[in-house]
């Protein structure tokens, strides 16, 4: 049996996507080394024109960006040969997922010459206060120093601009930290970041109040996150850098505005296992009265810290995920609605030279102690640029969704009453020149919904920032399938999953309707037929599978797809056999 491959272009010869047709890679464990997919993708994607990339062992390279020296570990080892282990609640196809069943949602407007730079999020707000928003970012039009600027944007599509000349590099935060009601922002410039101030209320942030050092050896900084994390009214910056202390390598920091010397003063140092970081969330997760703040590894290890009293903080849980280079994280708002709020942890890796990501759901399950709640599995998404995990309220329904950055993709999640994800949004760049550098998502011009802004870098124009925006086409009321009065029935995820001897999978009516639920195996061969046009009426049912196909032969150890389907509407989901 051969791998079919299919590339597409598209009429100006940019957009080139791997399409793999359905999972018939997984049966060819040395398909595609690590080595030679990676050394690909960094052809493919002219990273070695902006990029120094440095081999070191096991695995491992660093990826330095050529401009700002700012670089981070990946592992790129090929993880296929343990793809037949997956266990993941959720599987999404994004390579062969069509796209054009998304693109109503939001409407492409125009572009603002600004962008974030390394996942970083735009800071966007009305920092003169005249009822405009305006987007603080990263300004490069052609070669020399990266520059910050503001983006003032006005109705009709027109904006100004404001350009900072002290090499400031990107935008971190807008910050009020000596409570004087002027706004700031914290710009990054190398190994510092530099806080500006309005010099009156009217005024853009254009004075420089005092700079804070985050590390003072060859590392690189990151994470940078501002909150008043021990509860004292005063704001804290979480980062992640070096020093010239041993042990070397990175380490995590806390610093607190000093309201007398008016400067940051580092208040917390620890040095974990494993020092490649990246990201951080923040939240009381377990609901104690104390803020935690959590971060993933190069090689898939979890930390979580807790405050434990004015500026003292402490290790208190540590777990695994079954992915390298977990720097995807974020934090939500209790979006399935028990009473919990979850932090989300996943990474990237190849998997037969296919970048793919691995994100599961953390929840509290007692004081200081969390368990995975969910998994899900992304094919086609990167592992060597850009993969930031983002929460935004895209639809203004009080809940957070996962809000995905890949270097060529954009992908939306969100969780629904029936108790899995959608796949709200995925929109693929149609540019290989250019790479995708962070989203944000935020209402402007009294829109009912917020607006989508991605921020691009474009390497063939000589270097040029700028963020393309779209308005939302749709409206909260349409938002969730499940709660659709069209759809009459829900599928539920089979128990136990996975099983060895028999699984029970459940589903509800809500009308009286004629259904087929169809099991397949990963090649889309037809395994057995549960349900065969068989009438259901309103209420629950279930059906029990014994893992024999239709002519009542075991089937072998696997994964397989069950699929219900009731008038127009079908809906899958996969389950796992382990003999």
């Amino acid at each position: 049996m051969n791998l079919t491959v299919i590339v597409i272009h598209n009429k100006k010869g940019q957009k080139q996507m791997t399409r793999v047709l359905g999972f018939i890679f997984l049966l060819y464990p040395f398909l595609i080394l690590a080595q030679t997919a990676f050394e690909f993708a960094m052809q493919k994607r002219h990273l070695d024109k902006h990029y120094l990339i440095e081999y070191r062992q096991n695995n491992i390279v660093k990826i330095t960006q050529r401009e700002s020296g700012k670089f981070k570990y990946v592992n790129i080892s090929d993880l296929g040969t343990k793809f037949d282990k997956i266990t993941d609640d959720q599987v999404f196809d994004l390579i062969n997922e069509d796209t054009t069943q998304y693109n109503w949602k939001y409407q492409r407007r125009s572009y603002i010459p600004v962008s974030s730079i390394y996942g970083y999020p735009l800071v966007i707000g009305d920092f003169n206060h005249n009822g405009k928003t305006d987007f603080a970012g990263s300004y490069i039009n052609g070669p020399g120093l990266s520059k910050s600027a503001i983006v003032e944007l006005y109705e009709d599509t027109t904006y100004t601009v404001k350009i900072y000349t002290d090499s400031v590099e990107n935008t971190l935060s807008e910050t009020d930290v000596d409570k004087d009601g002027l706004t700031e922002i914290n710009f990054r410039r190398n190994q510092w970041f530099d806080n500006y101030e309005c010099t009156n209320p009217d005024s853009f942030p254009d004075s420089l109040m005092f700079s804070h050092r985050m590390w003072e050896w060859s590392a690189s900084v990151s994470g940078e996150t501002f909150k008043d994390l021990d509860r004292d009214g005063i704001t804290d910056v979480l980062y992640t850098g070096d020093d010239t202390l041993q042990p070397w390598g990175q380490k995590v920091y806390v610093a607190e505005y000093d309201t007398i010397l008016k400067h940051f003063v580092q208040k917390f140092r620890y040095a974990p296992p494993e020092w490649n970081l990246y990201l951080f969330s923040t939240g009381d997760f377990d609901e104690d009265g104390f803020q935690e703040f959590v971060t993933g590894t190069i090689h898939g290890d979890v930390y979580v810290w807790e405050n434990t009293g004015n500026d003292s903080y402490q290790f208190v849980f540590g777990d695994t995920i079954s992915a390298p280079n977990a720097y995807l994280t974020c934090a939500t708002n209790d979006i399935d609605q028990n009473g919990r709020p979850e932090f989300f942890v996943g990474g990237s890796a190849y998997y037969y030279g296919i970048p793919a990501s691995r994100v599961y759901w953390f929840e509290a399950d007692g004081n200081n102690h969390y368990r995975k709640r969910w998994s899900i599995f992304l094919l086609g998404t990167d592992v060597l640029g850009n993969t930031v995990l983002y929460n935004h309220d895209v639809d203004k329904d009080k809940k957070d969704e996962l809000v995905f950055c890949f270097s060529y993709v954009v992908v939306i999640l969100k969780w629904n009453r029936a108790g899995y994800f959608d796949l709200f949004y995925l929109d693929w760049w149609e540019n290989w020149d250019q790479e995708i550098q962070c989203v944000n998502v935020h209402t402007i011009f009294n829109d009912q919904m917020p607006s989508l802004f991605v921020g691009i870098r474009d390497y063939l124009k000589t270097l040029e920032t700028k963020s393309i925006y779209y308005s939302p086409g749709f409206h909260t009321s349409i938002i969730d399938p499940s709660d659709n009065k069209i759809r009459d029935f829900i599928l539920y995820q089979n128990y136990p999953n996975p099983f060895n001897s028999s699984t029970t999978i459940k589903f509800q009516m809500k009308t009286s309707s004629f259904v087929n639920l169809v099991l397949h195996d990963i090649t889309g061969k037809e395994v057995i037929r549960l349900i065969d046009n068989g009438k259901y009426y309103p209420g629950e049912h279930s059906i029990s599978w014994d893992g024999r196909d239709q002519t009542g032969k075991e089937v072998s150890t696997g994964i397989y797809y069950y699929s219900l389907q009731s008038g127009s509407f079908r809906e899958t989901r996969k389950l796992v056999l382990l003999r």
